[in-house]
């Protein structure tokens, strides 16, 4: 298996008024890790975006990692497109 490539960068950046700008995988994997409530990892909707964001780093389609992203956002956070 190949190592994972975090530096990725997304189709298109994502901006999180407040939180911050997400341009690269490393920046979903923070927003994950860092920002968003534990209580929103476990929801099986935000496991699939980490699913998805761990086969990106590994050579996947980053937009299989930005469209669930944006799918679940509105319960969490209100993003902006840069």
């Amino acid at each position: 298996m190949s190592r994972p490539n975090w530096s990725r960068q997304l189709p298109r950046p994502l901006v999180i008024p407040q939180v911050m700008t997400l341009k690269t995988l490393a920046d979903v994997r923070e927003l994950v890790e860092r920002h968003l409530p534990a209580e929103c990892r476990e929801k099986a909707t935000w496991q699939h975006v980490v699913a998805q964001l761990a086969k990106a780093a590994r050579g996947g389609d980053t937009i299989n990692v930005v469209v669930p992203l944006q799918m679940v956002h509105s319960a969490t956070f209100a993003f902006q497109q840069a």
